[in-house]
This record gives structure tokens, C-alpha cells and sequence, in this order.
């Protein structure tokens, strides 16, 4: 993976790596080469980072700090996508938390209009995957107040009601699909005349369709990859995130500490949480079926008591 930053994200991806333990070495057309005994990190003057190793949760939590502070991965970058045939009054959806081990997962639609998505644009909305996290909170804020209340959902599944669902079907891609048809439903019940809505390729889009219920019925649905580069959708994926972060934060003071995002470096975190309120808390706070639950308990995976119960 290749990723580019720019003068100011070079002095903080400095600081970064110093307090991180990396030595540095200077090399011929590059800024510097750091390293530690498992992770190799080159920044040229050009601004390109390349690094490499064998520490493989090493390499995510950086590519999560370069990230955080909004370098972009030049191959997503540079990879050209046709333009997604839609314009006008148009539903863009999306999701966040779907890899995070911790927290809820969370789904977003947002619907705009032609003037909408001009001021959307002035404002810089785009994909959150390349916006810093405090850059996320203020474009949230700016999305609502822009947009009336019905012209935004979002739906959030806390990680108890995730693993009751879970265990009920058994597919991610089902509570997807059913997450993402009631932002929408959501949306029109207001009555706004949309014939369109637009969504992340994660499945078969029957995943969705099928889930709409009378409001979304008569809806096109447009699903593909990318979907980020289109205004609503991106809009969308900024308000999830800004709620997922929220909620996991919220989740933190429940117990006192700071969950980390993603998927990797959270076994060591997980072990010592389950020492301390047991393996059944884990329901309440994390995505059960992930394989690193094994790892954190040494192979049990709690399972939701069978007369619980949830509606869809």
C-alpha cells in the first residue's frame, strides 16, 4: 500500500513515528527511512510513503494514523471510476463499524438535492475513509444543520442488539441490507419525491431491495463500488462515522476506558477487559462472531441468552 501526505502531514507523521520508538536513517531523494524491528517506513520528497514488514498490525495501525490525518492510499487514488449515472434529488447511503471489533455498527442516508450537493461540495464533504476524525465531527455538524431532520437517518445497532441479530441470522450482509433499506424508508416516509438512492457495493443488492418495505418499493436502487464519490453517499458515510466514533466513546465512559477502533491491536485489550467484567460482557460491547473473539477468551464465544428477544 501506497500513500501520499502532504508538508504539514510529514512533520506529524514524524512525531508520530519518534513517539512510536523508530529510528531514522537519511537515504538519497527521501525525507527519511524509519524503522523498527519488524516495520520499514520510507517518506520520499515527493511526499510518497512505501513501508513494509512483517508486523501486519503494525502496518494497519499505521495506515489508520495516516488516515486520521487525511493522507490518501495514491492506488485508490489514481484508480480511475466511471462517473455514477445520477444527479439531481437522489438517497446516498453508507456504513460504519462493520470491521471494528468494538462499538456499534452504523448506518447513514442523506438525501440532497442539486442545490444541496453544491453546498455540500463548497464544504469539502467527501469520503470519510479520507478525512481526519475531528474534520468528521465538524462536517457532521455542518450535514445537519445544512439539511432539514427529514432529509437525513441514521440507524445504529448497539453491539448487544448486533449479536441478538447475528445470532438470529447469521449473515452481516442480511443486517446490512435491512440497516441500510430503513435509512431510506426513514427518509421518504416524509414524503419527499426521490426515485433514486445510491449504495456501497457490500453484497447482492437484494440485500436491500428486499428489505424496503411500502415507501421504498417503487425506489431505484443504484449500488457500486466507490460509492463514496458521489455527494449523498459521501455525506452519509461522514455522518456514520461521526455517530459510530460518538457511540464508542459513549460506550468507553459506560466503562471507563478508551475501545480501540479497527480490528487489529485489540486482542491484548480484549483479554484484559474479559478479566475484568468476564466473557459474557463482551455481548454488550463488541461483534461476537469476529474470530479474534477466540483469541481474546482462548476459544469460547458467549452466545445471547435464546429468550431474548428483537424486532426487526
Amino acid at each position: 500500500m501506497t500513500f501520499h501526505v502532504t508538508e504539514e502531514q510529514k512533520h506529524k507523521l514524524r512525531q508520530y513515528l519518534e513517539t512510536a520508538g523508530f529510528s531514522f536513517e537519511p537515504r538519497p531523494n527521501q525525507d527519511f527511512l524509519a524503522r523498527n524491528d519488524t516495520l520499514v517506513v520510507n517518506l520520499y520528497s515527493s511526499g510518497k510513503i512505501v513501508f513494509g514488514g512483517s508486523n501486519k498490525a503494525g502496518i494497519q495501525e499505521l495506515t489508520e494514523f495516516l488516515l486520521s490525518i487525511g493522507s490518501v492510499d495514491r492506488a485508490e487514488k489514481e484508480k480511475e471510476y466511471p462517473p455514477i449515472p445520477v444527479s439531481g434529488t437522489r438517497i446516498g447511503t453508507d456504513e460504519a463499524g462493520k470491521g471494528d471489533y468494538f462499538g456499534p455498527l452504523v448506518v447513514a442516508g442523506v438525501l440532497i438535492t442539486a442545490e444541496t450537493e453544491k453546498e455540500l461540495s463548497i464544504r469539502g464533504v467527501r469520503d470519510s475513509k479520507t478525512l481526519a476524525e475531528t474534520t468528521i465531527s465538524n462536517l457532521a455538524f455542518e450535514i445537519k444543520r445544512l439539511l432539514s431532520k427529514e432529509d437525513y437517518a441514521v440507524i445504529w445497532i448497539s453491539p448487544a442488539k448486533y449479536n441478538i441479530l447475528y445470532q438470529k441470522v447469521g449473515n452481516l450482509n442480511k443486517i446490512l441490507g435491512w440497516a441500510h433499506a430503513r435509512a431510506i424508508e426513514n427518509i421518504l416516509r416524509a414524503g419527499t419525491d426521490c426515485k433514486v438512492a445510491i449504495a456501497d457495493q457490500f453484497g447482492d443488492k437484494r440485500y436491500i431491495e428486499t428489505a424496503l418495505m411500502r415507501n421504498g418499493r417503487e425506489i431505484e436502487l443504484v449500488q457500486l463500488p466507490k460509492a463514496e464519490r458521489d455527494r449523498a453517499v459521501a455525506a452519509a458515510s461522514i455522518l456514520a462515522r461521526d455517530t459510530f466514533v460518538g457511540k464508542l466513546r459513549e460506550l468507553g465512559e459506560r466503562y471507563d476506558t478508551l475501545f480501540p477502533k479497527g480490528s487489529s491491536n485489540v486482542v491484548t485489550f480484549g483479554t484484559q477487559f474479559v478479566k475484568e467484567y468476564g466473557v459474557d460482557a463482551l455481548l454488550d460491547v463488541a461483534k461476537v462472531h469476529f474470530s479474534i473473539t477466540r483469541e481474546i477468551t482462548g476459544g469460547l464465544v458467549p452466545r445471547v441468552s435464546e429468550d431474548l428477544k428483537t424486532d426487526w
